[in-house]
């Protein structure tokens, strides 16, 4: 039931538990793999990488317990902190990757879009990600090129380009949507 921490991710290497946590939410990616469909995880026999964000996700939940290389347990706490030292702005990429988690959706990386996260309803292979998301930096203005390049990127992947933020006052998370209309 648990993780290794390497470097920027976390590595479960128990077949079992690799392919239940990502039948359950399409966690993580499997080594050597692409999107693997919900009916060929049983067909996978590779550990499965979990970025450090699912993997406190996972781990918060009691899903995973995260361990160093010399096997000692790194609760939660200490892996947000150290999240926090190797990772730009983890504890609001975190929360936001928490926020549509906790809504239900399927939160993949959104990398090969030119986004933070790629956001499915159901997950990879069952239906397209409706939305890609952008982090915007709470102290950052959005610019007028910020929205061109979004609506750009989300037309041309036929997906709603969102900007995600998090209020310093009071750590909500705020979105705002752009999506393409014909005139």
């Amino acid at each position: 039931m648990s993780g290794v921490l390497r470097g920027l991710a976390v590595v479960v290497q128990d077949v079992e538990l690799a392919r239940a946590l990502y039948r359950e939410g399409f966690y993580g990616r499997f080594l050597g793999y692409d999107k693997v469909k919900r009916d060929e995880v049983d067909k996978v026999s590779a550990p499965l990488i979990l970025a450090l964000y699912e993997a406190l996700y996972l781990a918060e939940r009691g899903r995973i317990k995260v361990v160093a290389e010399d096997g000692a347990e790194i609760p939660p706490e200490k892996l947000a902190e150290l999240g926090r030292g190797m990772i730009r702005n983890f504890d609001d990429v975190y929360k936001i990757y928490k926020y549509f988690r906790d809504l239900g959706y399927v939160v993949k990386s959104g990398l090969k879009f030119g986004a933070l996260f790629s956001v499915y309803e159901k997950g990879p292979g069952i239906d397209h990600a409706p939305m890609v998301v952008v982090f915007l930096e709470p102290d950052r203005g959005i610019s007028a090129t910020d929205i061109t390049r979004g609506g750009r990127l989300g037309h041309s992947v036929k997906k709603t380009f969102t900007l995600a933020t998090v209020l310093r006052q009071t750590g909500e998370v705020v979105l705002l949507g752009f999506s393409w209309a014909k005139l």
